[in-house]
């Protein structure tokens, strides 16, 4: 990794000029999101956000994640695709001419004409970060170790957000919300800027879309379920799934490719756990029997049939289903709510809500 010297990002320029707040890619101001409208966040983003996870005390993934989200919703504004190997968004992502309309400043490209896509003559933000030039050229990191310090790449975009942040803190970010939003306000001294973030932020804390392209809806059938995230349960335990209510012997099918493995015990009876090819971790439990396949599969799969075995004997059957991002094995539990997930791919097949049972 390299990292060089400190210079201010468009966003903070803007506000040190007592210019108004700008989300730069998305080139207007967006209302602060809830948690139920949260956007995907493409695993290959997520992936670098966690990575960049405590890059200095104090730091979150989710702050990161926060940003990404307010200046390019993760690299997939104006159509963006995040490629899957390299990182690298295209098209790329530029915001507005610094020309000195819509009450932006006047920068002229000067020197920077030609770099990474700056055709002048007004600089431009760059990348799903959304840098100035000698923003990211002063801090720049190549995290994914390729010989380039890529604004394009979000490995390589994320990470360098993560040393401007740490590094304009003084080395640590204090923790609380007002220590997030004075770093933020390094980056954008707009204060609608740090509510948008810490917003989005917060909300990742507990809710979260995670989903590709190839993502396959684990329930193959008419299914009904509802958000019961963080409900109460027997032993004072609390809901860290979603229970997919289907007729009794439904097929359950991978997600996503990974490796599949089996397990049982008197809460879940029986389960499948799978090690997904997108670095994530799901299980599911509950079932009236296994697929014929185990270790490695391919998206839609199936690993097992719906039943109600374990605690879930007397309630109608379902699936029990939880995701946990970026979990490698001998990781603890890092469940996040799946509904958002579930709901975004088992559209087709939803017949309604169940408002009652589930374990």
């Amino acid at each position: 990794m390299r990292r060089v010297l400190l210079c201010a990002p468009l966003a903070l320029v803007v506000g040190m000029l007592g210019l108004p707040f700008l989300v730069l890619a998305t080139g207007a101001n967006t209302p602060v999101v809830q948690p139920e409208s949260l956007g995907t966040v493409p695993a290959r983003v997520l992936d670098a956000y966690r990575a960049a996870d405590g890059a200095c005390p104090g730091l979150r993934w989710q702050l990161l994640a926060g940003i990404g989200w307010v200046e390019s919703r993760h690299g997939t504004v104006g159509g963006g695709v995040i490629d899957a190997e390299t990182g690298e968004v295209r098209p790329w992502i530029l915001g507005p001419p610094l020309d000195g309309s819509g009450g932006l400043p006047i920068i002229r490209v000067g020197r920077w004409q030609g770099w990474w896509g700056l055709e002048g003559p007004f600089e431009q933000a760059v990348g799903p970060m959304q840098f100035r030039a000698p923003t990211f050229t002063s801090w720049a990191v190549d995290a994914d170790d390729d010989g380039t310090a890529n604004p394009h790449d979000v490995d390589d975009a994320v990470a360098t957000a993560a040393a401007y942040l740490c590094g304009a803190a003084g080395g640590a970010i204090d923790t609380g919300v007002d220590g997030e939003r004075r770093a933020l306000r390094r980056y954008n001294a707009g204060s609608d800027y740090a509510d948008e973030v810490l917003e989005y932020a917060a909300a990742l804390e507990g809710t979260l879309l995670v989903a590709s392209g190839a993502w396959v809806c684990p329930i193959a059938g008419p299914t009904s379920f509802t958000d019961t995230w963080g409900a109460p349960r027997s032993g004072g335990r609390q809901h860290r799934g979603v229970d997919m209510f289907a007729r009794m012997g439904t097929p359950v099918v991978a997600p996503v490719g990974g490796v599949v493995e089996h397990s049982e015990d008197r809460l879940g009876g029986l389960s499948f756990r799978l090690w997904g090819t997108d670095g994530h971790f799901y299980f599911g439990t509950h079932l009236a029997g296994y697929g014929p396949l185990k270790g490695e599969v391919r998206a839609g799969t199936v690993v097992g049939y719906v039943g109600s075995t374990g605690n879930a004997a007397g309630t109608g059957s379902h699936l029990h289903f939880e995701i946990h991002p970026s979990r490698r094995r001998g990781d603890p539990p890092s469940a996040v709510n799946p509904t958002p997930t579930v709901e975004a791919h088992c559209g087709r097949q939803r017949v309604g809500v169940v408002l009652s049972g589930g374990t």
